[in-house]
């Protein structure tokens, strides 16, 4: 008898160790990631197109909310898989909204812990760093602070119904979104049920911040939890565009420390490295300041027309931007090729590679066995 409930005893805590256990894995899953992919594409955005397999709704998973359009015309969705997890999909720029692209061109860079004004005079909060060095995208910020609140909402309104596991997706703006909204998430972590598990996707998505953000970011997701999909082919990854100068580089460096390096160097050496040095450092600090003249202030007044409750934040002086995520390099084959080309070659655009459906392509191609 004792053995008999001995066993029910381990029984019990066994199944009660599985029930309580998350039903994400840690990993790159491509069968997760076609699945994501035809749950993001249902958003149509400027890169969603009717191919075959991408519009049909996907069996068994149910959208159980979409968001109003905020922002410079930001929406989410709300999907859940079979198995009750919940997919956080954020949606990329709206091809006819010129809103939507401004957000993309407002790229200068702003600190990865502040604030912004709301319409009604409160202020969104953020952390999405633990650096001070740690830098992002302005206008993606826009898009982080129309979406988050309402997105904390719900994953307390779901938790509350059972729903602990979330995935967060996005392609393209979507991509870059996703990366600030894992961000937010995990500094605010707190003041949301401990028990949650968050997995991200950021296919064809930009550059979202700097080296130090990107050190940050690799560091709150590793292990397997965040990863960066991209395709050889797309040029929308290498945005924005990066540039470095001096002042980006640790201050652990000789440059951080040249006056005191010059005082053990030759007068004659001393004065060719120092004029070489003030011509180098004076080309890209130029540079830097026109990237934020343009892609910051200049721009700002063009949105401003349209949030008009929106206050220019502080720019600072960098513009050196970089991927972050675990990179899933996705390299197009002979099938890619025949199939994309063959059916569409009469509707060539320059966003050819950056389009949904040829990321499901190569995924479908890279991995058979599991597609």
């Amino acid at each position: 008898m004792k053995t008999f409930l001995l066993s029910i005893l381990i029984s019990l805590i066994a199944y009660s160790a599985l029930f309580s256990q998350s039903k994400l894995r840690s990993g790159f899953d491509p069968m997760e990631f076609r699945d994501l992919m035809q749950i993001s594409v249902r958003q149509l955005d400027s890169t969603a197109y009717p191919y075959p397999g991408m519009i049909a709704p996907y069996p068994n998973y149910h959208l159980a909310y979409e968001s109003p359009v905020v922002g410079l015309k930001n929406q989410w969705q709300l999907w859940l898989s079979p198995n009750k997890v919940g997919i956080i999909s954020i949606r990329a720029t709206v091809p006819t909204e010129i809103e939507s692209w401004l957000e993309n061109l407002y790229s200068a860079m702003i600190p990865a812990e502040g604030k912004i004004k709301n319409e009604d005079n409160s202020f969104f909060n953020y952390k999405l760093a633990d650096d001070s060095n740690a830098y992002v995208h302005a206008g993606w910020v826009i898009g982080l602070a129309s979406l988050a609140p309402d997105i904390v909402e719900k994953i307390n309104a779901y938790h509350a119904q059972g729903i602990k596991d979330f995935i967060i997706v996005g392609h393209s703006q979507g991509g870059a979104i996703a990366y600030l909204l894992r961000s937010y998430l995990y500094y605010m972590q707190p003041a949301l049920p401990r028990n949650i598990t968050i997995k991200s996707y950021h296919s064809a998505a930009p550059k979202p911040g700097n080296l130090q953000y990107a050190y940050d970011f690799n560091i709150i997701t590793r292990q397997g939890w965040a990863f960066h999909v991209v395709n050889t082919e797309d040029w929308v990854p290498e945005l924005p565009l990066s540039l470095q100068t001096l002042e980006d580089i640790n201050d652990s460096s000789p440059f951080s420390q040249k006056k005191e390096l010059m005082k053990y160097i030759p007068f004659i050496e001393r004065t060719y490295i120092s004029h070489v040095y003030k011509k180098l450092d004076k080309t890209t600090v130029k540079s830097q300041k026109l990237y934020t003249k343009y892609l910051g202030d200049k721009t700002y007044k063009i949105i401003h027309d349209s949030l008009t409750y929106y206050e220019k934040p502080e720019f600072v002086k960098s513009y050196n931007y970089t991927s972050c995520g675990a990179p899933i390099v996705l390299r197009p084959g002979k099938n890619y090729w025949s199939n994309y080309y063959e059916k569409y070659k009469e509707e060539y655009s320059v966003f050819i590679h950056h389009h949904f459906y040829a990321y499901y392509l190569i995924v479908m191609e890279m991995y058979p066995e599991r597609g």
